[in-house]
């Protein structure tokens, strides 16, 4: 069965911005090794990686919620299959229980949320143990700071790039087939 990737980051970013471009080529590179993309479903680096996604003829599944939608929000037009939940609450549920791994590139409080609510429910045993990788140097800091658990070593790895990243993947998970489009979630 192919793995699905979360990809974590801000909603602020717009393309052209390194970020977006950066988060643009996670998805595509996650796609060409055979994965499946999960993000949040707005915009930012969830648009771009669903973007990068795409432009392989990969699958981007995006996770929306109806408080947003409230708000005027759409999915993001890469999405190819979209799962709506009710709740904000619900929505980040989904996304830390879907996934069989997660991938945070850049950061925000929303990106931080979901990094410390994945780490925090495996250290308690709420989820199964899931790969966790933080992109750029700037996450070395939060790794520091919780380096004293000694889950996080074993639950958490900083990678530079995001090719670092999906080489990760691969080795943990092996190499993905390239499937056509479709419906793998019912």
């Amino acid at each position: 069965m192919k793995k699905l990737i979360a990809v974590f980051g801000p909603s602020d970013c717009k393309s052209g911005d390194v970020l977006y471009d950066s988060a643009e080529k996670l998805g595509y590179e996650l796609a060409i090794a055979g994965f499946v993309v999960v993000t949040g479903g707005y915009g930012g680096v969830m648009e771009a990686a669903s973007k990068g996604a795409r432009k392989s003829n990969g699958s981007a599944i995006g996770i929306t919620a109806e408080v947003y939608f409230a708000k005027g929000c759409e999915a993001n037009e890469y999405v190819s299959r979209e799962i709506k939940v009710k709740s904000a609450a619900d929505r980040l549920m989904e996304l830390l229980d879907l996934p069989d791994a997660y991938i945070a590139i850049g950061q925000s409080s929303g990106t931080l949320v979901e990094v410390t609510m994945a780490w925090d429910y495996m250290t308690k045993g709420f989820l199964p143990n899931k790969p966790l990788l933080l992109i750029g140097e700037t996450w070395r800091k939060f790794l520091d700071y919780i380096e004293s658990d000694s889950m996080t070593e074993s639950l958490m790895e900083s990678c530079s790039t995001q090719e670092i990243a999906v080489n990760r993947l691969k080795e943990i998970f092996g190499e993905q087939k390239r499937l056509p489009d479709l419906e793998i979630i019912q």
